[in-house]
């Protein structure tokens, strides 16, 4: 009986398939198989695999060190690649500003920070111009991005690069009178990191059809 009970939504699946398929309907039937299945957007870059990865932030406007800005698009990142990349082990973002603390800012780049924590590779973010609104009545988030990776097992070759590159959201922007300067901005890091994130594991497109939409709750 067990059995059974299991055929019948399949049966169901291939009978409306075959449905579609019969009448030329061919579009919906690969849309009836593209939501059952679902479908994998690849990774850019899946060097971070196996790794222990340094996610290393910086922006025009921190040039004596981390501020909140680089701190929390540094801590998202690397909760999103802990959680999503295979056996990865990411340097905890308060050793990395610790190290950072005891050893200058100015003077070193991201290999040398790379080597004082250990790291495999450095994942480098590089925040250019950087802004929430546009004008006074609307929220529109913009930021010049610069994402590199450095390979310190190859004497910190750069592996993967991409950018300089203006990531902005939403499309038509958000009407200033319906959120708040904190709450817009929250959600936009939130779009922001998971956009550099995805660059390094396959993710569910599915999760991307609504990349416009925006909740403020």
């Amino acid at each position: 009986m067990k059995s059974a009970r299991a055929w019948k939504p399949t049966a169901l699946v291939l009978l409306s398939l075959m449905t579609l398929t019969s009448v030329g309907c061919i579009g919906a039937a690969a849309q009836l198989f593209y939501i059952i299945k679902g479908h994998k957007t690849p990774a850019a870059y899946k060097g971070l695999e196996g790794q222990r990865v340094a996610v290393v932030c910086v922006s025009d406007a921190a040039a004596y060190g981390p501020d909140t800005l680089t701190y929390t698009i540094n801590k998202a990142v690397s909760v999103k690649l802990a959680n999503s990349v295979k056996r990865v082990t990411v340097v905890p973002p308060s050793e990395i500003e610790n190290w950072m603390d005891v050893n200058g800012w100015g003077e070193h780049d991201f290999v040398e920070i790379g080597r004082g924590v250990k790291a495999d590779k450095v994942l480098a973010i590089e925040v250019g111009s950087y802004s929430i609104r546009e004008g006074q009545t609307l929220y529109k988030g913009r930021a010049d991005l610069t994402i590199s990776v450095y390979d310190l097992t190859k004497g910190g070759q750069v592996v993967f690069a991409k950018g300089p590159q203006e990531f902005s959201f939403p499309r038509n922007g958000h009407p200033a009178i319906q959120t708040t300067d904190r709450r817009f901005e929250s959600a936009y890091l939130g779009k922001l990191t998971e956009y550099v994130a995805r660059m390094f594991y396959d993710a569910d497109s599915l999760d991307a059809v609504a990349e416009d939409a925006m909740s403020l709750d």
